[in-house]
């Protein structure tokens, strides 16, 4: 049991997924199956570029509301990073953010977290707007200033209505309503279903659009009723010229297109074979290939023209010779499906290389590889952890592994499966996106901590970050771990509490991992002030002291906590990349308990801290 959570375990058999390595077939012997995650605390993400904003929020839904959990990102990115890793609830968002506005948050939302319910914050918009918003139905606005109150009434309202599915995440014709709402101009790309169409935005008025077939009004109401549309924002394309007929406004667009829709009749995604086809992907997405099996093959009895049906059934097949048949039957049913076609140039560009009917599947582009195969041979991606994972050129093919980790981080938001987070880890991996790679395999080894082959695949990674240059700007706002283990010898003890001041987010990233590896309690620090509070705040054990900090160096902050009678018995480790004799002097007459050099290995550094705290 862990603190705050009760876990249900279902054990799934997944016999047609291997893996070279003994990790992954050691995982999906014993973790393949999902997991249901309860807990009766709900958890609200804040996304505002103030960070005065964003406590006063913080503070407001916690004042007014019991168990929740309130998370914050200072703008799209930030908060998109948090949505990877974290189970969210619930989204309170502005829509003017630097780096990434609320609109292009909200569109990579509708993509990879259709479902999560959400909140707009605003400043601006156009009087009488946001009743028309209200009229068509299903979002909340709150005007800024924000009204504490208010706010926490329309977050438990939102949080309560979201479990009945009154609120379903970011549908296109709900994201025209806010653009129009917030004046956007920018040209939208929406894709459904290999379809591809655009609406240009200036201040908030649709002025044209089009698809392969039509432009102006009528492109814009078929893309409006297209199906499971992805949305893409970029500058408002210059060519695109307003279309004269084009009077109406985005809010009559919308009503428009609803009508248009109900006179419509779709009867081949109104079945219930779509209901079941969409019920398989997810199960095979989750890598719960029998469960998927069983719903795909009772389809295909009943439907045997499904082409998608056949499609996603050679996807979780195990022989070569079987996948070439399934993709037969797709290419019979829909010759010119771009998918299928896909399918089929991927099985021939590895024909080849199939020296055995038996395979596998690249996690990350489905394509059929051979069981002991290190790489996949059509996007190029490592498929386990290993010095050439390090050397090897990155993949070309970089939008095939952003689809898998929208996939995967689509799944774990989902249910808690081990072999989500592993490949989540290896596509991060593959991308040289380290920091979240780290994160995605700390959090695989502590769902199955007895595995000590995901153990040596985790301390390859932090053995390479600790020793090499590798950067990234990514930061990260959620703590390390949601359950910290106790320290080996302190059984039923609190675990020793070690503040880690670092404002390289690798350096920070790798040093936390390997502290909670071993059963440490960890907070993080970015700068010297934000140290300087938490070392009063949290009352650390002993603190890990970066020299070179933002605001306040290294020196300092030590300076300061020998002046203090709480905190000058505290040890203080200084890291540093500095290893000249009157720095370390230096940091011994400012009384520091010793000096690591970096790079430093994560053994030594956990040898050091261990002496420490003896």
């Amino acid at each position: 049991m862990r603190t705050g959570y009760a876990f249900e375990r279902r054990t799934h058999q997944a016999t047609q997924f291997q893996d070279p390595s003994d990790l992954v077939q050691s995982l999906q012997q014993t973790w393949m199956g999902d997991y249901r995650v309860e807990t009766d605390m709900r958890t609200v993400l804040v996304v505002d570029d103030e960070q005065v904003v964003l406590n006063l929020i913080k503070d407001g839904i916690q004042t007014y509301l019991d168990d929740i959990e309130v998370l914050v990102a200072l703008d799209g990115y930030q908060a998109l990073q948090i949505l990877h890793s974290s189970k969210v609830d619930l989204v309170v968002t502005d829509l003017n953010m630097p780096v990434m506005d609320g609109f292009e948050f909200l569109a990579s939302m509708s993509r990879s977290y259709p479902n999560i319910p959400f909140l707009v914050m605003t400043g601006y918009g156009t009087p009488g707007a946001e009743e028309e918003i209200e009229r068509l139905g299903g979002l909340f606005f709150l005007n800024k200033p924000i009204e504490l109150k208010s706010l926490a009434d329309k977050v438990a309202a939102s949080l309560e209505s979201s479990s009945s599915g009154y609120i379903h995440g970011v549908s296109l014709a709900t994201f025209l309503q806010m653009a129009a709402y917030e004046q956007k101009t920018a040209t939208l790309e929406i894709r459904s279903r290999g379809k591809v169409g655009h609406l240009h935005l200036q201040n908030g008025k649709l002025v044209n659009a089009d698809t392969d077939d039509f432009r102006g009004k009528d492109a814009a109401l078929q893309i409006i009723n297209w199906k499971e549309p992805e949305i893409y924002i970029s500058k408002l394309d210059k060519r695109a010229k307003r279309d004269k007929y084009m009077e109406s406004s985005v809010f009559s667009l919308v009503l428009d297109a609803a009508r248009q829709r109900d006179e419509e009749t779709e009867p081949d995604l109104s079945s219930p074979h779509r209901e079941q086809l969409d019920k398989a992907v997810k199960f095979a997405e989750a890598l719960h290939f029998r469960e998927a099996s069983k719903i795909l093959v009772a389809l295909l009895k009943e439907d045997p023209n499904n082409h998608e049906g056949w499609l996603w059934y050679s996807r979780i097949l195990g022989s070569a010779k079987s996948v070439e048949k399934a993709l037969e039957s797709a290419r019979s049913s829909s010759p010119d499906d771009p998918e299928v076609i896909e399918e089929t140039k991927k099985l021939d560009a590895v024909r080849e290389h199939l020296v055995k009917d038996q395979i596998r599947r690249c996690p990350f582009c489905w394509t059929p590889v051979v069981e002991t195969s290190f790489q996949c041979h059509y996007c190029d991606a490592r498929l386990s952890i290993g010095k050439s994972l390090f050397t090897s050129s990155p993949s070309p093919r970089q939008s095939i592994l952003q689809k898998a980790v929208q996939r995967y981080s689509a799944v774990i938001q989902r249910e808690s499966n081990l072999i989500a987070y592993y490949n989540l880890a290896m596509a991060y991996l593959n991308l040289r996106q380290w920091e979240e790679a780290l994160t995605q395999l700390h959090k695989a080894t502590n769902l199955a901590p007895e595995n000590k082959n995901l153990a040596n695949q985790l301390q390859i990674v932090l053995d390479y970050l600790a020793s090499s240059e590798a950067e990234s700007t990514q930061e990260r706002t959620e703590p390390i771990s949601k359950s910290i283990p106790t320290v080996a010898g302190f059984e039923g003890a609190r675990p020793k509490r070690i503040l880690v001041v670092e404002d390289s987010p690798t350096t920070r990233r790798v040093v936390s991992v390997a502290l909670s590896q071993h059963g440490y309690e960890v907070i993080e620090a970015r700068d010297g002030l934000e140290a300087l509070s938490k070392v009063n705040e949290r009352k650390p054990d002993l603190v890990l002291l970066d020299i070179l900090l933002p605001k306040m160096d290294g020196y300092k902050i030590l300076s300061i906590m020998k002046d203090s009678e709480q905190l000058k018995s505290v040890p203080v480790i200084m890291l540093t990349s500095k290893d000249g004799f009157l720095d370390k002097v230096k940091g011994k007459l400012a009384g520091s308990t010793e000096y690591l050099t970096k790079p430093f290995s994560p053994k030594k550094l956990i040898e050091t801290v261990e002496r420490h705290l003896q």
